[in-house]
C-alpha cells in the first residue's frame, strides 16, 4: 500500500491546488457510514483537474473510481486499492433554451440531484420531479439509470458528456446510449463528466407541489433516520424486492448493527457500528433465503467495491 501511495503522490505532485487524503477511511463518506480505507481519496474541483488526474493515474495503471455522494456504494472493510475521485466540487448547473422552445439543464457529474431538481423548479421546468429526495449525484444517477415513480434518467437525458483515454472528451446523444433497467450501458472505463437534461416548461406551483409530495412520501416510507444506501436490490418485473423480503419475514433481521429496515424491507440500515462485512453478510443471507424459498436471484443495486 505504501508503494502505491508513493506512486500516486509522484504522479500528481505538480497539479495545482489538488487535495489528496491518503489511507482515508471511507466510512466517513459513504451514506452507510461503513467501509475500509482508500489508498487515496482525491477531491476534484473542476473538469480540467479531473481529466488531468485520470490521464496520469491511467498512465501509471492505478485503479480509479469517480464518485459523487457515495450514496449507493459499499466499500469492503479491506479498503480500496487505488484512488477514489470525490467529485462533490465538480457541481456546476446551468440553464439554456432555444428559439424553438427547447429547455435544457446542464449539470456536472458531481452535482447533487437535489440541486438539479431545485434549479429546474427555479426555471419552472417539469420532468425531474421524480428525482426529488434521491440523495445521489448526477454522475451516479446517469451511470445506473436511476428512477422512481415510473420514470428513469433515460426519459429526461438529452446527452451525456464523457471522457475516455482513447477519444478524449465527447458528447454522446441520448439515442446512442443503450439504457436498461438500473444500467446506462455506458462503457465502464468511460468517465461521466456531465449531462444535459431536456425538460418542458410547467407551472411553478404544480412542480413545487409534486416535489413536496414525493419528498414527503420518501420520509414516510424510507428509513431516512438511519444511515442507508437506498434500495439494496434491483426489483424484478412485477416482483418488488422489498415485497419478497417482507413476505419471508426478514424485516428486522440483523447482522451486528446492520439491519433490514422495519420501514422498508429493501433497505439495510446501520443502527450504530455496522461494518461493511456486517452489511454484506446480511445481503448474502437475504439472497440465499429468497433464492431457496422463492427461486428468485436478487441482484444488488448497490455497488460493492474493494477488498475483504
Amino acid at each position: 500500500m505504501a508503494n502505491l501511495d508513493k506512486i500516486i503522490k509522484e504522479a500528481l505532485s505538480d497539479i495545482v491546488a489538488l487535495k489528496i487524503l491518503y489511507n482515508e477511511p471511507m466510512s466517513r463518506y459513504t451514506s452507510l457510514s461503513a467501509g475500509g480505507k482508500a489508498d487515496a481519496l482525491i477531491i476534484v474541483e473542476n473538469e480540467e483537474q479531473l481529466i488531468e488526474v485520470i490521464k496520469r493515474l491511467r498512465k501509471e495503471r492505478i485503479d480509479l473510481l469517480p464518485v459523487g455522494n457515495l450514496t449507493n456504494i459499499i466499500v469492503r472493510d479491506g479498503g480500496y486499492r487505488g484512488a477514489i475521485l470525490l467529485m462533490k466540487g465538480f457541481n456546476a448547473i446551468d440553464y439554456s433554451n432555444t428559439p424553438e422552445g427547447a429547455h435544457y439543464i446542464y449539470a456536472q457529474a458531481g452535482a447533487a440531484l437535489a440541486s438539479v431538481v431545485n434549479r429546474s423548479l427555479a426555471e419552472e421546468l417539469t420532468g425531474l420531479e421524480f428525482c426529488a429526495g434521491i440523495p445521489g449525484s448526477v454522475g451516479g444517477a446517469v451511470r445506473m439509470n436511476a428512477g422512481a415513480y415510473g420514470k428513469e434518467m433515460k426519459d429526461v437525458i438529452d446527452s451525456v458528456f464523457l471522457f475516455d483515454a482513447e477519444d478524449g472528451k465527447k458528447e454522446l446523444p441520448r439515442q446512442h446510449i443503450a439504457f436498461g433497467y438500473r444500467n446506462s450501458g455506458l462503457p465502464p472505463e468511460a468517465i461521466i463528466l456531465a449531462a444535459n437534461f431536456s425538460l418542458q416548461k410547467g407551472q411553478c406551483e404544480q412542480i413545487k407541489k409534486a416535489i413536496q409530495e414525493i419528498v414527503q412520501w420518501r420520509k414516510e416510507k424510507h428509513p431516512l433516520e438511519y444511515p442507508n444506501a437506498g434500495s439494496v436490490f434491483k426489483n424484478m418485473p412485477g416482483q418488488p424486492a422489498g415485497k419478497l423480503i417482507e413476505e419471508l419475514g426478514m424485516k428486522g433481521m440483523n447482522c451486528g448493527d446492520a439491519q433490514v429496515s422495519l420501514k422498508h424491507a429493501n433497505f439495510i440500515v446501520n443502527k450504530g457500528k455496522a461494518t461493511a462485512s456486517d452489511i454484506l453478510k446480511l445481503i448474502a443471507l437475504i439472497q440465499t433465503r429468497v433464492k431457496k424459498e422463492k427461486g428468485i436471484s436478487l441482484e444488488p443495486e448497490v455497488v460493492i467495491i474493494g477488498e475483504d
